[in-house]
């Protein structure tokens, strides 16, 4: 039976003097009772007005949204609809209330009535399932982004709702973590649980019974993860394949048959396997090697930065880290959510101050503060979520207000103004003048770089540049970052929990666990060693977890296989052909 119900509905968001922003059009769908369905789109498609919808935090502007027959429109039934579905957002900060772990986690019980005795329960319960038990008397100011997003898991799920929605709620979290949330979200459903995801992943929307496809507010294709990854309309949309179901794709044309559509990487491996049954590629690919510029960018020194120091929460965030990064290097900082990655890059232009230990920027120290303005404009910084960087009433001035601060002349801001509006894709002419607050959400980030590079730091450090991005998103930021490196910052900075993004663009890798350095090298090296990636806490990137899949079946692949040109080019090998990557 249907549990939830759209008829007729639509949404507008006023804009003032009479006129509005239709984000939803028309929509009539229903969602079976126990179903799991996954909700994709490009960014600004309608889905998170949707989720809105579902639990009541918007009312439809036309047409009607049931929950197990109630009305969202009947205020009556507004705090019974919010009991039956919980909604975990893109960002924790936005549904966190309480200072301590354990009471944000108690919070919706207690108010709904639960006994102390169950509240207890399922606070342990919740912790438990997202694997934060020994956070629960933490302050969550002193959590990570990632960490935070358990926690606000851990808060809905304390409410035991039948319906509950993830608004891109793993894409905070490392890549262990996201397929943690993923099963998590998986038991729910085969506990009856009626499951909403919404995505960009593919990955995780391969997993769905269903999957819906908005587009400019409205649906475009409903159907099984196999029916929508079959429609050659997919990419049209903005979206992309599942990885499995490309590397499949382009097998096909070098001779591989398989029986049904690919969708994820054990079919991928079953397929293969009963193409080539077993065989051997000798040879590593071409892969990058380690910059050999005389050049020190960046030398960290035995760094130490400890939080809440003598306290009961104290948490050693760096341990005693020293690197050197060479000018022109492309380096990915990566490790598990909580492992000390943002307090390392925080470091890099003194945002953080050394408590222990030492960074120097081109040889000057950031201990001495007379260094602080000059480490500030050589690194720029990048943070997690860079359109909340934008604060001036026009796209030009935002980006002008660096420049502006480092004394230059009107005509100098000018030039570098309009050269970083130009480069990030904001042409000048046409978005001077336009209000920040005004742009896509793709657009804001592109203006918040432009702030960053309008001051011509010779070393750019990105922040988790991806999370919250649709697939289109992604690519044109990667694409932007190599340009960037080309003609602004030779040397980049990377913190990605994207596997992928961090096999096929660094040349180096850093791996942080518990804030100790335990990786240093080539992409090739560090995904090449299993043992060390599980020791790490991470994910190999979809390539070489191939590599591996198709060892256990008794097809071997070099090591250094990281990338999805590398697989393609030794599967090449496999059938016979010719690879030229």
């Amino acid at each position: 039976m249907s549990y939830i119900s759209l008829k007729g509905v639509s949404y507008s968001y006023p804009l003032g003097e009479g006129h509005s922003l239709k984000a939803l059009k028309n929509l009539s769908f229903s969602v079976e009772k126990g179903s799991f369905v996954a909700l994709v789109g490009k960014n600004g498609s309608g889905k998170s007005t949707l989720a809105k919808l579902l639990n009541g935090l918007f009312l439809p502007t036309s047409g009607t949204v049931t929950i197990d027959e109630l009305s969202t429109a009947d205020t009556a039934n507004t705090f019974e609809i919010r009991k039956k579905v919980g909604m975990v957002f893109q960002n924790p900060d936005n549904q966190t209330v309480a200072t301590i772990v354990e009471d944000d986690v108690a919070f919706g019980p207690e108010n709904i009535g639960v006994p102390r005795e169950e509240i207890v329960e399922r606070v342990d319960s919740a912790l438990k399932a997202v694997g934060m038990e020994e956070y629960r008397n933490r302050p969550v100011s002193k959590l990570s982004g990632g960490q935070k997003q358990r926690v606000a898991i851990a808060g809905v799920l304390a409410m035991r709702p039948e319906v509950v929605v993830f608004d891109e709620s793993t894409a905070m979290l490392d890549p262990v973590g996201r397929k943690e949330i993923m099963q998590i979200a998986k038991a729910l459903n085969e506990e009856g649980i009626t499951v909403v995801n919404i995505t960009h992943n593919m990955d995780e929307a391969s997993v769905a019974d269903r999957i819906i496809v908005m587009h400019k507010g409205q649906i475009v294709l409903d159907g099984t993860p196999k029916e929508v990854f079959s429609s050659p309309k997919i990419t049209s949309y903005g979206l992309c394949l599942p990885v499995a179901t490309e590397i499949a794709n382009s097998a096909e044309e070098y001779g591989y048959a398989f029986d049904e559509k690919i969708i994820n990487l054990d079919e991928l491996t079953i397929g293969i396997i009963s193409n080539v049954q077993n065989g051997t590629v000798d040879g590593l690919p071409p892969s990058p090697t380690k910059n050999e510029s005389n050049v020190k960018a960046i030398e960290v020194e035995n760094l130490t930065y400890v939080y809440s120091k003598k306290t009961p929460s104290e948490k050693v965030a760096v341990n005693d880290v020293n690197l050197t990064i060479n000018e022109g290097e492309f380096v990915a900082v990566v490790g598990k959510t909580g492992s000390g990655k943002s307090t390392f890059i925080q470091h890099l232009n003194g945002l953080i101050k050394c408590q222990s230990g030492d960074v120097r920027v081109y040889g000057k120290s950031a201990k001495d503060k007379k260094n602080l303005k000059d480490l500030r404009y050589t690194v720029g910084m990048v943070f997690q979520y860079p359109e909340y960087q934008l604060f001036e009433d026009t796209v030009a001035r935002d980006v002008a207000f660096g420049p502006k601060n480092m004394k230059l002349d009107k005509d100098e801001i000018d030039r570098r103004v309009c050269r970083a509006m130009n480069l990030v894709g904001l042409p000048y002419d046409q978005f001077a003048e336009r209000s920040p607050f005004e742009l896509s959400g793709g657009e804001k980030r592109r203006a918040a770089i432009a702030g960053v590079i309008a001051m011509e730091p010779k070393i750019l450090v990105l922040d988790e540049p991806f999370a919250g991005l649709d697939p289109t998103g992604i690519k044109d930021v990667t694409d932007l970052v190599m340009t960037l490196k080309k003609e602004v910052c030779p040397t980049v900075v990377m913190v990605s929990h994207s596997m992928d993004a961090v096999a096929e663009y660094a040349d180096r890798i850093i791996a942080l666990k518990d804030g100790n350095l335990v990786a240093d090298g080539t992409p090739g090296e560090v995904f090449g060693d299993r043992n060390l990636i599980s020791e790490i806490g991470l994910d190999l990137p979809f390539p070489a977890s191939a590599r591996d899949k198709l060892a256990e079946k008794g097809v071997t692949l070099p090591t250094g296989i990281v990338k999805k040109a590398d697989l393609l080019s030794a599967l090449q090998i496999l059938k016979g052909g010719r690879s030229d990557v």
